[in-house]
């Protein structure tokens, strides 16, 4: 029996009675307004960031040229103490360069705040503490800042010791630091 039913339920699309069609005339007498049809669903839109891949537009292991063709001239070059390599300053920020490719881009507080801070396209802002939003909950907590890995890719957001302020932001392979 119950398989009787579970036909039946399945069929009986197929035996309901179709609609009567209306007529041209009756449409022409009844003008109908304008309707637009939009699908009504909702996009559950996430600014979570799963990877590292830029940050102020210019990418790890970028080669020296492109990052030229991205940035133009450098305002300066200067050695980088730490690396010792060289560091290609900018407006916006700055970017270690070692045997002719990208090896860490830094930002400070104030190149941000003037030209916006931008991870993967995607604006940031850590003066408004939503980064637990963007990146989630760090990683690792040093005592100079919050490092969050994406693979081997690094993202350190340096923050003043009394403060708490953010202080600046590297993006770097952490595996070569």
């Amino acid at each position: 029996m119950n398989m009787i039913l579970l036909l039946l339920s399945l069929l009986s699309p197929y035996f309901s009675v179709s609609p009567q069609k209306e007529t041209a005339a009756a449409a022409w007498l009844y003008p109908q307004s304008q309707v637009v049809q939009s699908l009504g669903h909702s996009v559950n839109v996430s600014s979570y960031i799963g990877s590292f891949n830029s940050l102020a537009g210019v990418s790890l292991y970028m080669p020296l040229e492109e990052l030229l063709q991205v940035k133009g001239s450098p305002l300066a070059v200067t050695p980088d103490p730490w690396q010792g390599c060289r560091e290609y300053h900018y407006a916006d920020m700055s970017a270690g360069i070692c045997e002719g490719a990208v090896l860490y881009v830094h930002v400070t507080p104030t190149e941000a705040r003037q030209y916006g801070l931008y991870l993967n396209d995607q604006r940031i802002e850590p003066h408004r503490n939503n980064l637990v939003e963007i990146l989630g909950t760090p990683d690792f907590v040093a005592e100079d800042g919050d490092v969050y890995m994406r693979g081997s890719t690094a993202l350190k957001i340096y923050r003043n010791s009394q403060t708490g302020e953010w202080d600046g932001i590297d993006l770097f392979d952490g595996d070569s630091s």
